[in-house]
């Protein structure tokens, strides 16, 4: 008896050789594989991975951040989800992975949020072995991106494999999506840097801290992107010399534009 049983786990050792990117991918994808530039357009449909699938029908795949409007600000985390439906097929395994490129390559640094479902490897994103499930034939994960010094335009790739659960890797049908992402026009890290005025944090939920190199008392004015004056702090916000303190709770959640007497601008978000 225990013969058999040593025999059966040899055989099941040796299946496993054979196919290995049956067993590792299922916990993630091999990284290059978002069907973006750095990945050289490929995905896992290619040989020795998820080849041979059909060609996409009703399966359906997007992308969606909490990017503002006006677009993103640099250094700034935002939370980027992709999101899949296999268009009624009721599929119990939907795989992906994902990477944020500009035309040099990688941009900011993903990160993160549910090591439940998401791993990190390398630049991309990809599904661990629990996030591949699906319900209802769908399927969903979110990850983390601080968009560092990212160029507009910069762009998040995926590619999600709707899985048809054969135990194999032949047969399943991959979908490749790509959202481009607007950059604020608002000042940059070397624009504040050569206007020698910064604010922090931004986004900000209810206090603004104002740096500035000099020391006048003119007030500092807060505009709408409509232009309409919405606040101004005085002298009374300064905390010494080169710092004012401005309470912004009252203000609504939106993009407001923040100028010295000297006329420098800075753009930020209020949550």
């Amino acid at each position: 008896m225990k013969k058999k049983y040593w025999i059966l786990s040899l055989i099941g050792a040796f299946a496993l050789l054979l196919n290995p990117s049956a067993f590792t991918n299922s916990g993630g994808a091999p990284g290059g594989s978002s069907g973006s530039p750095a990945s050289n357009g490929n995905t896992c449909a290619r040989s020795g991975c998820h080849s041979g699938g059909p060609a996409q029908s009703n399966e359906n795949v997007t992308i969606t951040t909490d990017i503002p409007t006006a677009g993103f600000e640099e250094n700034t985390n935002y939370s980027i989800t992709v999101n899949a439906n296999d268009g009624g097929r009721n599929l119990n395994t939907i795989a992906f992975q994902a990477s944020v490129e500009s035309a040099s390559g990688h941009e900011g640094t993903v990160a993160v949020s549910n090591a439940s479902t998401t791993r990190k490897i390398g630049n991309y994103i990809t599904h661990t072995f629990s996030g591949k499930n699906a319900s209802g034939g769908q399927n969903s994960w979110s990850f983390d991106w601080n968009s560092g010094t990212a160029p507009d335009q910069t762009t998040v790739y995926t590619a999600v494999n709707f899985a048809n659960g054969n135990g194999g890797t032949s047969g399943d049908v991959i979908v490749s999506q790509s959202l481009a992402l607007t950059k604020s026009q608002g000042i940059g890290l070397e624009a504040v840097a050569r206007q020698k005025v910064a604010l922090y944090p931004n986004p900000a939920i209810d206090q603004l801290t104002v740096a500035t190199q000099g020391t006048s008392q003119e007030p500092l004015k807060i505009y709408n992107l409509t232009g309409q004056k919405v606040l101004e702090a005085g002298p009374g916000n300064k905390v010494d010399p080169h710092h004012w303190q401005i309470n912004i709770e009252g203000l609504a959640a939106g993009t407001y534009l923040l100028k010295t007497a000297e006329g420098q601008t800075i753009q930020f978000q209020k949550k």
